[in-house]
């Protein structure tokens, strides 16, 4: 078990804490947005695949290629 001051065990929170805290929200907050604006991009480019005549099954397949793409550049 992690150790815990006796500020800790009582329930009081430190400058610390709360500047770790601070910093954490602020990582997933920034982690959101890119999530978002990843999920915008990629509606924009279906729509615009789509626009150009390319079917829905070409689409996946498409997509498929990219994420096993990503997958082998994360392994490496």
């Amino acid at each position: 078990m992690a150790f815990k001051s006796i500020g800790q065990k009582y329930g009081f929170v430190s400058a610390g804490d709360v500047y770790r805290q601070e910093i954490a929200d602020a990582r997933i907050e920034e982690q959101a947005k890119a999530e978002a604006k990843l999920a915008q991009n990629r509606d924009d480019t279906e729509t615009v695949l789509r626009e150009m005549g390319i079917s829905d099954e070409q689409i996946a397949e498409m997509e498929a290629r990219l994420e096993a793409l990503r997958q082998s550049r994360r392994s490496r």
